[in-house]
């Protein structure tokens, strides 16, 4: 009995598609957007395609659609469906009509597939990271009242670092009947998600870093402020909040309190991020009491759709659409970025030196990011003297007060006696 091969190849498949996508890349050229490459390798890509996608979701498996483009078509397929509704038409129709063509589609595949094709058995690594795979790529949409709001508290986000503190946080927490979770993050000592009913986790575009003084003080010695500022700003997440706790009086924390403050608002002024201050621990957790549900207030009626980190976009309270990350995205991303780049190992090989503070090193830094660039800078002066006198006139702090040959010479033994 033979079987004839049979083909569905419908002239324009997704007619729809391309008429937005064509209005979209109009307006985008008429403004010369950057956004126009995109648009028109989108439509490119869904011209050539021969079957039908029934959402934006489905067109993500072309080339040029990222999650942007592919949430502007089910946006605009919603907002059909409600014009259609209001004319009392089927807005179902058309999909069903798209179901039944790929219905008939797959069953013609099916009917000339060979009868004695093999499938090959995945082995548990490779179905575990196909599983992984799919669920980095997967669009997640929650609609407004669909998700709850809770408040992630990092396992490691106390000064002390000991169960003793992590537990008094719990306590805090829970007697101001906020909702949370401990879990360890790679970023950050708190931070809330969105969670709906399937278990996919958005997070919300607020983080807090909280420290106490005697903590600032310590990592602005060691050179883990500027770290860890470098890897809030790179993480993604809009705004950044530094929750500083006073350690009593303030006045045995390790540095001037002068000195602190003024870190505080280069933080605010430099680095853009927001600075709140409280009088204890327990105070700190009804600030976060206060804005959990200051989010659950704003973002309840939000529709919340997961995005890359490249598409994040800022937005204002009055959004009812918010592209946001997902939370695994955030802290796969975040571990990798933990590694210091070489400019920040530089700057804490510096510190281990005698007498070297933070704003020298910060200072040599800017002249030569790497060691290998302070290398360099040796090997071009003629004699010795030159060489251990280089840093010498180097400015740094406020008052830029000279590096002195001391310390220019202690800097060159360092690097090059001890190491040759």
């Amino acid at each position: 009995m033979s079987i004839q091969r049979l083909e569905i190849k419908l002239e324009r498949p997704n007619a729809i598609f391309e008429s937005w996508l064509e209005k979209w890349l109009e307006e985008a050229e008429r403004k010369d957007s950057r956004s126009k490459y995109k648009l028109r390798e989108a439509l490119e890509a869904l011209k050539m395609y021969p079957l039908p996608l029934a959402s934006g979701r489905e067109c993500a498996i072309l080339r040029g659609f990222g999650s942007t483009l592919c949430n502007l078509i089910d946006e605009e397929m919603r907002q059909q469906r409600e014009k259609a509704q209001t004319i009392n038409l089927n807005s179902s129709l058309y999909e069903q009509d798209i179901k039944e063509v790929v219905e008939t589609v797959k069953k013609s595949k099916t009917k000339t597939a060979p009868a004695k094709e093999k499938t090959t058995k995945l082995t548990k690594k490779q179905q575990k990271a196909l599983e992984e795979e799919e669920a980095r790529v997967k669009q997640v949409t929650m609609s407004g009242g669909s998700f709850r709001i809770i408040l992630i508290v990092d396992t490691q986000e106390t000064s002390g670092k000991n169960k003793k503190t992590l537990d008094q946080t719990r306590g805090y927490l829970e007697s101001l009947h906020v909702e949370y979770e401990v879990r360890r993050l790679t970023v950050g000592d708190f931070l809330w998600i969105a969670r709906d009913s399937e278990g996919n986790e958005l997070v919300l575009p607020y983080i807090v870093e909280r420290k106490r003084m005697d903590d600032l003080a310590s990592s602005i010695r060691d050179g883990r402020f500027r770290e860890q500022k470098h890897r809030l700003k790179q993480c993604g997440i809009q705004h950044i909040i530094y929750l500083v706790e006073d350690y009593g009086d303030n006045e045995h924390v390790g540095l001037p309190l002068e000195n602190l403050k003024q870190a505080l608002s280069n933080t605010l002024i430099h680095n853009q991020f927001s600075i709140k201050r409280t009088e204890n621990h327990r105070r700190s957790m009804m600030y976060l009491q206060g804005m959990s549900q200051t989010l659950i207030r704003l973002y309840k009626d939000k529709v919340l759709l997961s995005c890359d980190k490249e598409d994040l976009q800022p937005h204002t309270p009055t959004q009812r659409m918010i592209g946001l990350l997902k939370f695994k995205s955030l802290y796969e991303d975040s571990a990798r970025n933990a590694l210091l780049t070489v400019r920040e190992v530089f700057v804490q090989q510096l510190l281990q030196l005698h007498s070297l503070s933070l704003e020298r090193a910060m200072a040599i830094v800017e002249l030569y990011p790497t060691p290998r660039c302070l290398m360099d800078a040796y090997d071009t002066c003629i004699t010795s003297d030159e060489a251990r006198n280089l840093l010498a006139n180097i400015r740094y702090g406020q008052l830029e007060r000279p590096m002195g040959e001391r310390i220019s010479q202690i800097i060159y033994d360092f690097y090059r006696s001890d190491f040759n």
